[in-house]
């Protein structure tokens, strides 16, 4: 084994009793930060999940099923952590079938699905509803600055990702755009994040996804890309043990770039 390869394996030991360690401590200790020590020449491109990793979406997907509720003539409300453990990383028809049968609506999962699809798009048509995630836009700068190519690789459909990129009026940062366009498996499946480095010209290996929730991770990692896991608010309580690295926000991954960079 040669020195690099040893180097590396010993940066794997030691993450992976940090990756213990994250799991042993309090939730609210999620937001473990620690460094992994990946050897950034290998890498050429940087793929991001879009919902709860680029913009703040996740408030209007619970909104938007709170008014489905009260349609349906539901006296419920989820509240921010309720909806983050149950719904958040699950395509919108599973979460309408968990919405059908745990409130015994009259509506069929499709028709329930449909209908938090147009609020939806109605929340997301309007650029007040939506803001980057923190340290978004100075990662992409520097990431811009690196040379590094960048995509988006979402469960999300194409049109709905391309509205909030022009609300956010970041149309043309990304060179690559994935979303499901029903030829898709979404995620956990590989699919999306398969196509994204295929588009990019890039082997799996030579790309680092980001992601903030455990469905995301998985998707990653079966695609065979290193994947750092950025938890928000509503994913917080997840199991992110399968993830490269764990990192509080968008800027500590930037800094971590230009720590390696150096």
């Amino acid at each position: 084994m040669g020195a690099g390869e040893l180097s590396i394996s010993n940066s794997v030991i030691r993450a992976s009793a940090q990756i213990e360690n994250v799991k042993r401590r309090a939730p609210f200790d999620v937001f473990y930060f620690y460094m992994y020590a990946l050897p950034m020449s290998k890498f050429t491109a940087v793929i991001f999940d879009l919902d709860g990793l680029i913009v703040d979406t996740e408030p209007l997907h619970r909104r938007a099923f709170n008014l489905i509720l009260r349609a349906c003539g539901a006296a419920y409300e989820f509240s921010a952590d309720e909806y983050g453990r149950i719904f958040t990383g699950r395509v919108i028809h599973e979460n309408a079938e968990y919405v059908r049968e745990r409130f015994g609506l009259a509506q069929n999962a499709n028709e329930i699905a449909e209908g938090h699809r147009a609020l939806y798009n109605l929340l997301i048509a309007d650029a007040e509803n939506i803001q980057t995630m923190p340290g978004l836009m100075e990662l992409l700068a520097y990431l811009g600055a690196q040379n590094l190519r960048v995509a988006i690789a979402s469960s999300s459909r194409p049109e709905q990702i391309h509205v909030i990129l022009r609300g956010l009026k970041l149309p043309r940062q990304f060179d690559v755009i994935v979303g499901n366009d029903g030829a898709l498996k979404p995620k956990p499946a590989p699919d999306v994040y398969l196509r994204a480095a295929s588009q990019l010209g890039v082997a799996p290996a030579q790309a680092i996804a980001l992601e903030d929730s455990h469905s995301g991770v998985r998707a990653a990692r079966a695609a065979g890309i290193a994947v750092f896991a950025i938890p928000n608010d509503y994913t917080k309580m997840q199991d992110f043990s399968n993830a490269t690295a764990i990192y509080p926000d968008l800027n500590a991954v930037r800094e971590f770039f230009s720590i390696r960079a150096r």
